[in-house]
């Protein structure tokens, strides 16, 4: 593979991030509340239970394209002219984890439906509201490595020397909702389907957001600016 291929694949594996993540999403209809009674979730589960397979499975492999596009960004982010500090492994750490506590966050539901297609099925109600709550919690984990991911990629955005300054400052917004959401997704045992509901798809929806916006300008040409190496002084 040489390295115009290699970067427009790199660049790539962010939309491929967005779109698997999406559809396995929206494969299957929401999950009951939180505060459900565990039939409930069971019977769900059934009800479902192809669909949230294969949402897990696109989930899963939503994970492993972010873990390549996080690769990619750390091979073109480079110390900031001047000698200001590198933000580049802090990039790769912050999204490697964050695409980690995603593939987690989905193991709890996929156990579910596991569960749900062996000959014995899933008889055990307090299992069964075990592992509905977990998918919640999770989700709190993702967003706390969210915010070091975005935080540390906003830094050379800001600095106008990664793509564009108003990206950065959307990654900083999102950042913040997801600071909030850590809270709101451990403490919030049935906010499900009111208004807090709206922060925790503001973190989700903010984060495949800014990786949308930098793979597609990256993919356009945007690679370009992302290694901006100081121009060397050539002495007369």
């Amino acid at each position: 593979m040489d390295d115009r291929l290699a970067d427009r694949v790199g660049a790539a594996s962010g939309i491929a991030f967005v779109v698997l993540d999406l559809i396995g999403a929206f494969m299957y209809p929401e999950q009951p509340r939180s505060d459900s009674p565990p039939g409930v979730t069971l019977a769900w589960v059934h009800d479902h239970r192809v669909a949230l397979q294969w949402g897990m499975i696109l989930s899963l492999l939503a994970a492993a394209a972010l873990v390549w596009f996080v690769g990619y960004l750390r091979v073109r982010v480079r110390p900031v002219e001047g000698g200001g500090p590198d933000p580049g492994p802090m990039v790769l750490a912050g999204g490697v984890a964050v695409a980690v506590m995603l593939a987690l966050a989905v193991m709890p539901t996929a156990i579910l439906a596991f569960m749900d297609s062996q000959p014995a099925g899933l008889r055990d109600m307090a299992l069964v509201r075990m592992f509905g709550d977990l998918n919640t919690v999770f989700f709190s984990a993702v967003s706390a490595m969210t915010v070091v991911f975005l935080a540390a990629l906003a830094l050379p955005m800001l600095r106008r020397v990664l793509l564009a300054r108003w990206v950065g400052w959307l990654a900083a917004l999102v950042a913040a909702v997801n600071v909030v959401a850590v809270w709101v997704e451990v403490t919030f045992s049935s906010y499900h389907g009111k208004a807090w509901n709206a922060v925790g798809w503001g973190a989700n929806i903010g984060l495949i957001a800014v990786v949308l916006v930098c793979s597609v300008m990256t993919l356009a040409g945007g690679s370009r600016r992302l290694a901006a190496a100081p121009t060397p002084s050539i002495a007369v």
